[in-house]
């Protein structure tokens, strides 16, 4: 029995010797990456003559740069925009794509293949090509600059590759959870949103992550379906700024 813990602690110690090149890597980058949001953040507190003389602090610390921001954006509202924007899409997200996913990997019927071919072929269309017809026809009901448009539109943008990549998923989850549930009297309801779904919790938080951090980030679709200031999220408001700040010269 010592001879058999020994060898484990033998292979896991020569596996993370192996990984050790890969761990000195990802060190390097996330030093990298925290120290250049880190001097954005202490830019952000410098004047445009700090910023670009190197000196950042040399006249003191300054906070004109936010009290500018609070008085003479729409910071704060387009902040509120974006979470009413990202955090509904992401739930619709999840709420639709993981029974849709599961029925697809699970239930044999009639155009099961081909449901699971045309999701693919979605994955391949690029957006401009329907967004401006959307648009036409969005502007001709008179409902284009509306938040729930836009809540509706970032959902069924994700809606290919959210139930393509859960069905794959689902797909490697073994039948005898089902199987066993089925003896117990659970139905394919219960089986699915009490044993499968939190079987899937490490790709439906993946999804969640990618969803989030890709409507937060948004800026095609809200830039033409979101025609007003009040009703443009961060993505959009950004591109603004640094335009704007292009033009005055003020880097800070």
């Amino acid at each position: 029995m010592m001879n058999i813990k020994n060898s484990m602690k033998r292979f896991n110690l020569k596996n993370q010797m192996k990984l050790t090149p890969a761990y000195i890597v990802m060190l390097i980058f996330v030093v990298f990456v925290a120290y250049l949001f880190g001097w954005i953040f202490l830019a952000s507190f410098s004047t445009t003559r700090g910023i670009f003389t190197g000196d950042l602090f040399k006249e003191g610390l300054n906070i004109e740069n936010y009290k500018h921001l609070i008085a003479n954006s729409n910071g704060a509202l387009t902040i509120f925009n974006t979470l009413v924007y990202t955090i509904p899409s992401t739930i619709l997200l999840i709420l639709i794509c993981s029974p849709a996913a599961y029925i697809l990997s699970r239930f044999e019927f009639k155009g099961n293949r081909l449901t699971q071919q045309l999701f693919v072929v979605a994955l391949s269309v690029p957006a401009i090509m329907i967004t401006m017809p959307l648009y036409y026809h969005l502007s001709e009901l008179g409902v284009a600059n509306s938040r729930l448009v836009i809540i509706l539109l970032f959902t069924a943008n994700s809606i290919p590759f959210d139930v393509y990549f859960l069905t794959a998923y689902f797909k490697n989850i073994s039948r005898s959870y089902e199987e066993a549930a089925a003896i117990d009297g659970a139905g394919p309801f219960r089986t699915f949103w009490f044993i499968i779904f939190p079987m899937a919790k490490p790709a439906v938080i993946t999804l969640t992550i990618f969803n989030l951090i890709g409507k937060w980030n948004a800026y095609f679709l809200p830039l033409i379906f979101a025609n007003t200031s009040e009703m443009r999220p961060v993505g959009v408001w950004l591109q603004q700024s640094v335009t704007a700040m292009e033009a005055t010269g003020n880097y800070a």
